[in-house]
């Protein structure tokens, strides 16, 4: 069945879906709000979360592409961004993209990745000493997990939660967690306490009446490095498919 926005049935489980997160979204960029008060951390685990947001954030980015909406990451200092296909359903070779600190840049489509992976790059035009995420070598169940995106468009830009990864799928490249994400979340990155990315966000799945369960799917790390290899030797599609 088809549920705006992209809305399919899991394999083998008749009454649950997953929901992609792109957000339908308008041209308007509201100014963000960076006003913030100091604050003290009252333990390790608040301490951990201040700092990974802190690190990670300033290379997370708001994508529009003029229809939708989603996030993405840097990972080159040069401008590389990773995100969803899905994101750029339909997308233009030029698409924006804002910083968080409000800066909106342009960037073009580079590619998708092959054999129906969620995966696709944009490249920001004439940037360098851009903030970057690395990548980590692994992923493990239990472990903390944090993710940071722009649920339902800008106006949530490089919105902060936290959960734990609570299934790991490694052979199909699945993640699975309780941190909260939303439709504009997606291709944005979920990151361990090192502020690594371990994931892309991707989707949500549904529960039997259609709401967001609370259980968060996204793209595994082992998934990420060989598309960022097909991207250097141009192994890539120029078309989603």
């Amino acid at each position: 069945m088809n549920r705006k926005p992209y809305l399919i049935a899991v394999t083998g489980l008749a009454v649950l879906s997953v929901q992609a997160l792109a957000s339908p979204n308008g041209l308007a960029f509201p100014q963000p709000n960076h006003h913030s008060n100091p604050v003290i951390a009252q333990n390790s685990e608040e301490q951990t979360r201040i700092r990974v947001n802190q690190k990670a954030s300033p290379a997370v980015v708001y994508i529009n592409t003029g229809k939708s909406s989603g996030s993405g990451f840097i990972v080159s200092s040069d401008g590389l961004i990773i995100t969803n296909a899905h994101v750029l359903q339909d997308a233009p070779a030029t698409v924006t993209v804002v910083l968080e600190d409000g800066k909106r840049l342009p960037a073009n489509v580079i590619g998708f990745a092959k054999n129906g992976i969620d995966l696709a790059a944009i490249k920001i035009r004439n940037q360098k000493n851009l903030p970057t995420l690395s990548l980590a070598k692994s992923a493990q169940v239990g472990q903390s997990v944090y993710a940071i995106g722009s649920p339902f468009g800008y106006g949530n830009l490089n919105n902060f939660t936290a959960g734990v990864l609570s299934n790991l799928d490694e052979q199909d490249g699945i993640i699975k967690h309780d941190a909260r994400i939303n439709p504009g979340n997606s291709g944005g990155p979920l990151l361990n306490s090192q502020a690594q990315v371990i994931g892309v966000n991707t989707a949500i799945q549904l529960d039997r009446n259609g709401s967001n369960s609370g259980i968060s799917i996204a793209i595994l790390v082992n998934k990420i490095q060989p598309f960022l290899t097909a991207i250097r030797q141009g192994n890539i599609s120029r078309l989603r498919r």
